[in-house]
């Protein structure tokens, strides 16, 4: 079981787990269905679980050669790419099967999800492009658009907004990251983008993001999806990402100061979901 919960990177599909659950909340207000909530709880851990595992199969040899990944379940041995194949493909049926019993919108943001992370992302563009991320992050988003579309039948401004909020988040999520493991990224042959245009560039990338990311937690106050405390607590943490990056280029330390941004970063997103969901 824990070189399952390993291969479907728990805390990972945890994260994404909850801005499906909490978008589904915030949509739904003082009315949650509280039986279509648990079954859309466990379609969006099976159907996420299962996209991972699958991402771990593809990308098993770049595991293998990073000093970050190699402990993996794959690239190990502790569990062959056959096993992890069928339970990854087990647990995804499963997961669209629930999400089909919800309604089409929700199955369609589940099925892109899908899609997007394994099609797009890790097989066209991973090994490509310096921007494969630009455009994995709409896989990311697909949880928060799905909870939306199952508490209202529709996907909607509010949930197009939640989704890319994630989708543009995914990109500083991963940069910050990148850049303190672009040696890494080098080593593996990905070219990610702190790796191909230096961790100076990657901190810049994060920065800029961040102000987008910024801008649009605005924009969901000016919706009305945030109260200007939720706007203020979400800010909070994004805010003091930004200045640790900022930090980093003003002295030339750009490693240690992405990874500290990335921690807050992850804190951010929690934040801001559950601010969406209970202070507005």
């Amino acid at each position: 079981m824990k070189t399952l919960l390993e291969l479907f990177k728990v805390k990972q599909t945890l994260l994404l787990l909850l801005t499906g659950v909490l978008s589904y909340v915030a949509a739904s207000g003082s009315r949650v269905d509280w039986p279509t909530l648990a079954v859309a709880t466990l379609s969006f851990f099976l159907t996420i679980s299962g996209t991972t595992g699958f991402n771990m199969v593809l990308d098993a040899d770049i595991d293998a050669a990073m000093f970050r990944t190699r402990n993996r379940p794959i690239p190990s041995g502790r569990m062959d790419g056959r096993t992890a194949t069928v339970a990854s493909a087990s647990a995804l049926l499963l997961g669209l099967l629930l999400a089909s019993a919800i309604n089409p919108y929700f199955l369609a943001a589940a099925l892109a999800g899908f899609l997007i992370d394994i099609v797009v992302y890790t097989v066209l563009l991973k090994r490509r492009s310096p921007w494969s991320v630009v455009f994995g992050g709409f896989a990311g988003g697909m949880p928060a658009l799905g909870g939306w579309a199952a508490a209202t039948g529709s996907f909607g401004p509010g949930g197009l907004l939640l989704m890319l909020l994630v989708a543009l988040w995914s990109s500083l999520h991963i940069w910050t990251l990148a850049t303190y493991y672009a040696d890494d990224y080098r080593r593996a042959g990905v070219p990610m983008l702190p790796a191909v245009y230096g961790e100076r560039v990657g901190v810049q990338a994060s920065l800029l993001v961040a102000a987008l990311v910024a801008g649009l937690t605005a924009l969901l106050w000016a919706q009305g999806l945030l109260s200007v405390i939720g706007l203020a607590v979400s800010l909070a943490p994004l805010a003091a990402a930004s200045a640790l990056l900022a930090r980093g280029l003003a002295v030339g330390e750009y490693r240690w100061h992405s990874f500290r941004a990335f921690k807050l970063v992850n804190v951010y997103m929690a934040v801001v979901f559950v601010s969406a969901a209970f202070l507005r």
